[in-house]
């Protein structure tokens, strides 16, 4: 898959979502292995009171969980997980 073919099925699939499009930037940030809200407040551009917020309802549904309470670390949990799967789907090799 070329890159603008991977890149165009993306956006189609993002636009397809239910998913707030900030929630799932924060998703996809903890997904990309930043772990600290402070890191995906200033890689997506969200002012860290919104990143946090966004990072509390993911937490209340299940989507992440904080691993680390003093650096406010977080990481999917399995439905996170999946969501992004499922984000992914276009993939070859994707459907099991």
């Amino acid at each position: 898959m070329k890159a603008i073919d991977f890149a165009c099925r993306l956006l189609a699939r993002l636009a397809q979502d239910d998913m707030p499009h900030t929630a799932r930037r924060v998703l996809l940030a903890v997904a990309a292995g930043l772990p600290e809200a402070r890191d995906i407040a200033r890689f997506t551009g969200l002012a860290p009171a919104t990143c946090s917020k966004l990072l509390c309802s993911l937490r209340k549904s299940g989507f992440v969980y904080c691993n680390d309470p003093m650096h406010m670390g977080y990481a999917l949990t399995p439905c996170g997980r999946a969501k992004v799967a499922d984000l992914f789907d276009f993939l070859p090799g994707s459907h099991a």
